[in-house]
């Protein structure tokens, strides 16, 4: 009997360690998983952090472009104002570091050309995650306001304030045609060109014209001339440009102006002095206002391979 009750007793042993042996391989397992669940959600939370700053660094690159382009339309002197592929200081707002630069893909100058093309690039740190972009601004092309400007079809569309105009070909600048201004009154004489239709009151214009005078070099002179309703006449008028016996690039920027309704405007090209005769051809005349001046190529618009 006491054999009995002492195997009994050690049976009951057995199975209590059995059972505690179970309930700590339980609480080991969900401790484990615990640990599991909790490494996990970190994991998670981490890789959020990471697609999170990934979407506003890809954002941001972006925005930045916009803004970058904003900043060029509306400054003039960008080609001289940024060098040629070196970001730009770099802005934090928010936990976001952007930057911009601008690469000319032609010959590595900005300032030399004024109508090539050249890259944007936007970039953006967000934490770890980079993103950058770029796309392909070209020049807007000024309309030119003037008509039969390279004087390919002779004096068309030109008149003699005080002299004579002559088209010629046997010494012309560009294409087969040029006017022959000669037998000049006085410096003010001049070739003119109505421009009353296509002006605008108080906007800077960029006025440009090959000349080439007879003999000794003379100071030519830009003019735009306009008659308001209640200015009267009033002539704006550039410095003078020294020009010898061969084709020179004469080139101002005038802002012409007028009070009340305008009645009449045109274009001149004078001498600052004496009556000598002189060339001219390719002439142009367009608004000089920087805005719009950049415009997106279609399809130059990329996500740059990060190194």
């Amino acid at each position: 009997m006491t054999g009995a009750l002492s195997g009994t007793r050690v049976e009951r042993g057995r199975r209590r360690g059995t059972i505690y042996v179970a309930v700590l391989s339980t609480a080991l397992i969900v401790a484990i998983i615990g640990l599991a669940a909790l490494l996990g959600a970190r994991l998670l939370q981490w890789a959020t952090s990471l697609t999170e700053n990934a979407v506003r660094a890809d954002i941001q690159a972006q925005t930045t472009i916009d803004r970058a382009l904003l900043l060029l339309v509306n400054d003039a002197n960008w080609r001289t104002r940024y060098a040629h592929d070196v970001w730009t200081a770099p802005q934090v707002l928010d936990g976001v570091t952007t930057s911009f630069k601008l690469v000319d893909e032609l010959d590595g100058n900005l300032a030399n050309a004024a109508n090539q093309p050249v890259r944007l690039y936007g970039r953006a740190f967000v934490g770890d995650a980079l993103r950058i972009y770029s796309v392909q601004l070209t020049p807007r092309v000024p309309r030119n306001l003037l008509v039969n400007a390279d004087m390919e079809f002779g004096v068309s569309n030109w008149s003699g304030s005080g002299c004579v105009l002559e088209p010629v070909t046997d010494d012309v600048r560009g294409g087969t045609r040029a006017i022959y201004v000669r037998n000049r009154f006085g410096s003010s004489s001049g070739p003119r060109q109505e421009l009353t239709a296509a002006l605008q009151n108080g906007v800077p214009y960029n006025f440009e014209v090959w000349v080439k005078v007879d003999g000794v070099s003379r100071n030519i002179q830009l003019v735009i001339e306009t008659t308001g309703s209640e200015s009267g006449t009033q002539w704006f008028v550039s410095a003078g440009t020294l020009v010898p016996a061969a084709w020179t690039r004469v080139a101002a920027t005038i802002t012409a102006s007028w009070q009340g309704t305008l009645q009449s405007a045109a274009v001149y090209v004078i001498t600052s002095s004496n009556t000598t005769a002189f060339r001219i051809d390719d002439a142009s005349l367009t608004n000089a206002n920087p805005r719009h001046a950049l415009v997106v190529v279609p399809g130059t618009w990329r996500r740059e391979i990060l190194p």
